[in-house]
């Protein structure tokens, strides 16, 4: 057959790609037979002579999925098609790969074609099979009718997971500024080793992850179709080869989770049927898309909360969260299991370092004192009430809250450090928040009223 006169009678990008037959019988090199001029100039090649049978990473970048297809069309003989984000080109590629016959030498081959849009286009999108429809309108119904967001995820994963006949299924979503891994969803077969013990699981795996993003080079997933592939990811990253071996994991198919250039984490199967590779491709696909909008959202939404609850220049909760958590108190809609404890936090001579020194010194001092606060108590117990005011709202024993309050106590007023006035009490009784705090605050303005005593030039009643 004349690969030549048929790749140039298609018109747009066309190329013949070739399974080369290796002496080992398994699957071999994938090249390019024949490409017209179209193809040729996608990839920046018009200006040189084409020779025959190159690598196709000769042309373009290595892509495990681009092979699993390729190699999926010429070894089934039937049709190929997937619409895929091709992060690489910053567009979305409407793939077609044609199976042409063998010649006889045993190599096989097949017609590649493409259309590039910069966007997606969702008439392209939802040409796909009832099966595939199904799984993706499922997960969109999910969405709406759970109200919490990593059920949801939970029921979306254990979906996915049996959809693709596979052992194990998750969501991970990555934070960089931690260097952390959340796993948002994880369903499995029982065949894997529990979570704490799992490599996947470790907090040094975000080491791993973070190379993730590399490894796929813009492509729009990562796949190793069998157990004889895996040496492919020992040569992009031992240590991920190293614990997917620890993890028994004989094949993988990776999504990563984004939304234009934001990466938020990824989807990933593992072990699963290889005789449903096409459907998987298809299914994760574009219930990854789905999944990243949703991502989005709810990181949008989580960090909008975070604002709305946040003092910007301490980090500690701001007033709007106090407020919340007093009524929740005082309602009952929230129980304490131990005992009430509040303390009431008084910065001393913050008016006179703002006159004296600049709003600038006076920041740093309320900043130094929050950090105080956390070393001792936690984060999510702080709130900064006004100015330079702060109060601790937290359940612990009553020994170990007057323990805490002395060691807070004693890294006030250390030379060369700022002062804050201090006022405790722990109620293990009522429970009542607010005649707790009353009493928090009284001792306070005693601790306070003691230390303008002493420091008579300090008082910032007298400015």
């Amino acid at each position: 057959m004349n690969y030549s006169d048929l790749v140039n009678s298609v018109r747009g990008v066309a190329c013949i790609l070739s399974l080369r037959k290796s002496p080992d019988k398994c699957s071999g090199e994938i090249t390019i037979a024949a490409a017209n001029r179209d193809y040729l100039a996608s990839v920046n090649r018009l200006d040189e002579e084409f020779v025959p049978n190159r690598p196709y990473t000769y042309y373009v970048a290595r892509d495990t999925n681009f092979e699993a297809l390729a190699a999926g069309c010429i070894t089934a003989g039937t049709i190929s098609h997937q619409y895929v984000n091709a992060g690489l080109y910053e567009a979305w590629l409407d793939i077609y790969m044609i199976p042409l016959e063998k010649d006889e030498e045993g190599n096989g081959y097949c017609i590649f074609t493409y259309e590039m849009t910069p966007r997606s286009d969702a008439e392209k999108m939802i040409k796909v099979s009832i099966q595939t429809a199904y799984s993706v309108l499922k997960t969109c119904i999910t969405f709406r009718e759970n109200n919490s967001f990593r059920k949801t995820l939970d029921s979306v994963v254990k979906d996915l997971r049996r959809q693709c006949d596979s052992e194990g299924c998750a969501i991970i979503l990555t934070d960089p500024a931690e260097r952390r891994i959340d796993i948002m969803s994880f369903d499995n077969e029982g065949t894997f080793a529990p979570v704490d013990e799992d490599v996947f699981f470790k907090p040094e795996f975000y080491d791993v992850v973070e190379k993730w993003r590399d490894i796929m080079a813009g492509s729009n997933c990562f796949i190793i179709p069998s157990e004889d592939k895996l040496t492919e990811v020992e040569k992009k990253d031992a240590n991920w080869y190293r614990t997917l071996i620890i993890s028994g994991v004989k094949n993988l198919v990776l999504y990563p989770l984004r939304v234009d250039d934001n990466l938020y984490g990824y989807i990933f199967a593992t072990n699963f049927n290889p005789d449903r590779t096409h459907f998987i491709r298809e299914v994760m696909e574009i219930n990854s898309f789905v999944l990243s909008a949703e991502v989005e959202n709810y990181r949008m939404r989580k960090s909008l909360e975070k604002l709305s609850r946040t003092d910007m220049l301490t980090g500690v909760l701001n007033r709007n969260a106090m407020n919340k958590k007093i009524n929740d108190l005082d309602s009952g809609e929230v129980e304490f299991r131990h005992g009430l404890g509040v303390v009431f936090v008084d910065v001393n001579g913050l008016k006179t370092a703002n006159d004296t020194k600049g709003h600038n010194e006076g920041d740093k001092i309320l900043v130094n004192v929050s950090d105080k606060l956390k070393s001792v108590f936690d984060e999510k117990e702080i709130y900064r009430a006004g100015g330079d005011e702060f109060l601790i709202i937290t359940d612990m024993e009553k020994y170990k809250f007057y323990a805490s309050f002395e060691k807070l106590r004693s890294l006030s007023g250390v030379e060369g450090e700022p002062s804050f006035a201090l006022g405790a009490h722990y109620d293990d009784a009522e429970m009542n928040i607010k005649k707790t705090m009353r009493i928090a605050d009284s001792n306070m303005y005693e601790n306070k009223a003691e230390y303008y005593g002493s420091h008579p030039n300090a008082d910032r009643r007298t400015h």
